[in-house]
């Protein structure tokens, strides 16, 4: 199964017109140039859309070198008067152009006069980078020494902050820097909540058809405090006697629940809910395993009629041989 990713842009603007001459701005800065999307060729042999769509695997493995010579930008229409932006490469925005003091997410909410984050969730780690119109930043979260400097997100230093709820506190913060609507600061754990009381009301049915099956001779008042101990013990439970059959018949049940492909772990959570939040209508909040590339290509009349406007622009470093 492959890993749960996820690397999104978010503008606190609805006017994508200001946003799409914002970006132009900012990359011709750069010497990088507006283009058509050219068309894409492996070892020099111009594709087709079908080779393209029966060949997602080798255009994966391309991605490394066309993003060399093509960068892409996929301007959505959200929802509380935000837009979503999916770029490719995933984390262009969170990199800093050649000798700029602050990375473009950050000149983008300053041309733009407005706040914006990014929420990033893949093998490199989990960061939440926070942008507004006056040049601040906050980055929070964390990144695999391997593909970074340590404390940093590429140029930018990571602030170290709290990332454990206490007892007291149900909900983490995230927002150090931005001042957000309550609804999008009570997203995360008002998701949490519905998927806690989800899964609660299937462990209760699980419990209810699991004794009802093996422990049918067992009196009801037994029964009821044999379900307080598996809801207060549950881990004890499974390691005592008739433990491991217990322990596979609630971990195949759990599998085939829709909440059970959920990831969970630092950010997921709050990705989704924010997702949900302000994903939009025809919400491209997650792309899945396809990029924004391959989507470009296979599907583009889609994503116009959608709403959404795709930018591409040609690297300043891009040299034709």
């Amino acid at each position: 199964m492959s890993r749960y990713s996820n690397y999104t842009y978010c503008i606190r603007s609805d006017n994508l017109d200001l946003i799409e001459q914002a970006l132009t701005h900012i990359l011709e800065q750069e010497d990088s140039h507006r283009i058509p999307l050219p068309p894409l060729s492996l070892d020099g042999i111009e594709l087709s859309i079908e080779e393209i769509e029966t060949d997602v695997k080798k255009l994966r493995r391309y991605n490394s070198k066309l993003s060399n010579e093509l960068w892409a930008f996929g301007v959505f229409v959200g929802a509380l008067e935000w837009t979503i932006i999916k770029t490719f490469p995933d984390e262009l925005l969170c990199h800093r152009a050649k000798d700029a003091e602050r990375p473009r997410l950050s000149e983008l909410a300053i041309h733009l006069g407005t706040d914006a984050f990014y929420i990033g969730y893949g093998e490199e780690g989990s960061i939440f980078m926070e942008t507004d119109a006056k040049g601040g930043i906050f980055i929070s979260g964390s990144v695999n020494e391997e593909h970074s400097e340590e404390g940093k997100f590429f140029e930018e230093q990571i602030n170290l902050v709290d990332r454990i709820q206490s007892l007291e506190q149900k909900a983490p913060q995230r927002f150090f820097l931005l001042n957000v609507p309550e609804q999008i600061q009570t997203a995360e754990q008002e998701l949490k909540e519905e998927e806690d009381k989800r899964f609660e009301e299937w462990q209760e049915q699980f419990l209810d058809d699991y004794t009802k099956r093996y422990f049918c001779l067992m009196t009801s008042d037994k029964l009821e405090k044999w379900k307080v101990r598996f809801r207060q013990n549950r881990n004890q439970l499974f390691n005592k006697k008739g433990g491991k059959q217990l322990f596979r018949a609630w971990s195949n049940a759990y599998t085939w629940q829709d909440f059970s492909d959920m990831p969970s772990g630092f950010l997921i959570t709050f990705e989704r809910a924010i997702g949900r939040l302000l994903g939009g209508t025809n919400s491209y909040w997650h792309l899945g395993r396809e990029p924004l590339v391959y989507r470009a290509y296979t599907q583009q009349k889609q994503l116009e009629t959608d709403g959404a406007r795709l930018l591409y622009f040609r690297p300043a470093s891009y040299a034709v041989n």
